[in-house]
């Protein structure tokens, strides 16, 4: 197997653009491969990175991918990473597990390559080696999300607060939204969203709030509906404060437990009101430090996570060596013992992958030497 790969590490995201096909362009670019010889082949597309797995010359697929993308071949080459034998199939157990991509041990990456594996399975475009290597890095990756902390250590300062907010109170919560159109508000909101337990009020200024799951209402009017609010967030890059404490003493706030959160840098909220009764104030700082303390235990769990990608491969590496010599194997059996298929699979469990080719290599040396002699 190879993989070549247009990822995050090397190329900027107006690059890989040029790669990310859409579902019509995909179905071309799997059939021209198709056409020039690639029984095998399978096309990943994320806002990280454009892959082409297959089985066969990665020569071939790079001059593909420049003639579909309207690339010179020399630019593209230049951006693309190369992988192949046991090199590709361990970045595929890597990216899988999300050992690979921009925040460590992320869950999305894997649904995007089951989807991916799915559609060339069901078009026809791949066979036994994609089919049990795929597998194999799938299984690899939910065992490891099972086994370790990876995805459920937080890391963003959106998922962190969002996971504040969520704990803040049992039952359905209202939450108030300044800056929601902004990167991290925007995170903020769609992390509360998939939770379910919150009414959305997310403030305008011009821009309208997209999500239909959020209520949009006037940053101008935004003390009138503090009353009501559970929490208060605020992600903003205005220079000025979004919320004060002398407004908040103007309209006489009952004292309901209410937690404001802060996100901006520099500061969105005056740290005053902490004085009124019932409010607590929580800052970007307050994240910042768990989100480096909640990456050390990522590393931690990261190396337990390379051991279980070091045991899947060991048998995904013995089962592919064993399935092309299978026709090897038949030929031995008619010349040794009835006990023989026993014993290579008694070896296979035994071994490492390493020593398992290595007994291979010396069991087809030793057809060779027999019949020769015959």
């Amino acid at each position: 197997m190879f993989v070549v790969s247009l990822n995050h590490k090397k190329a900027n995201a107006q690059f890989r653009e040029k790669l990310s096909f859409d579902e019509e362009k995909k179905l071309v670019f799997l059939n021209k491969l198709k056409e020039i010889g690639f029984e095998e082949c399978i096309y990943l597309s994320t806002c990280n990175r454009c892959e082409v797995y297959g089985v066969g010359k990665a020569s071939k697929v790079i001059a593909v991918l420049a003639e579909m993308a309207d690339l010179d071949i020399d630019e593209l080459k230049e951006q693309l990473l190369f992988f192949d034998g046991n090199g590709a199939v361990s970045h595929l157990f890597h990216v899988a597990a999300g050992f690979d991509s921009m925040v460590l041990g992320e869950d999305e990456i894997l649904r995007q390559i089951k989807a991916a594996y799915k559609y060339s399975k069901d078009n026809g475009y791949t066979e036994y080696q994609l089919n049990t290597i795929f597998q194999a890095a799938i299984k690899c990756a939910k065992k490891i999300k099972t086994k370790t902390r990876l995805s459920k250590t937080s890391v963003s300062i959106a998922s962190l607060a969002a996971t504040k907010i969520h704990h803040y109170k049992p039952g359905m919560k209202k939450v108030m939204i300044m800056g929601a159109t902004g990167d991290t508000g925007n995170k903020v909101m769609l992390n509360l969203l998939s939770y379910g337990d919150c009414q959305i009020y997310a403030t305008k200024h011009i821009h309208h709030i997209s999500n239909p799951n959020a209520r949009s209402i006037p940053y101008s009017e935004r003390y009138d509906y503090i009353k009501d609010m559970d929490v208060i967030v605020s992600a903003t890059r205005g220079p000025h404060y979004t919320v004060t404490y002398g407004q908040l003493k103007n309209i006489q706030l009952d004292d309901k437990e209410r937690l404001f959160v802060d996100l901006a840098v520099p500061r969105d909220m005056d740290e005053d009101i902490v004085n009124i009764k019932g409010s607590k104030l929580i800052t970007i700082d307050d994240f910042t430090a768990i989100a480096k303390e909640n990456n050390k235990l990522k590393s931690k769990e990261k190396e337990s996570g390379e051991s279980i990608i070091e045991d899947e491969m060991d048998s995904l590496i013995k089962e592919l060596t064993f399935h092309d010599n299978r026709e090897a194997f038949e030929d031995m059996k008619k010349s040794r013992k009835e006990d023989f298929e026993h014993f290579v699979y008694k070896f296979k469990d035994l071994a490492t992958s390493e020593e398992f080719e290595s007994f291979i290599n010396v069991l087809n040396k030793m057809q060779e030497v027999e019949n020769e002699t015959i």
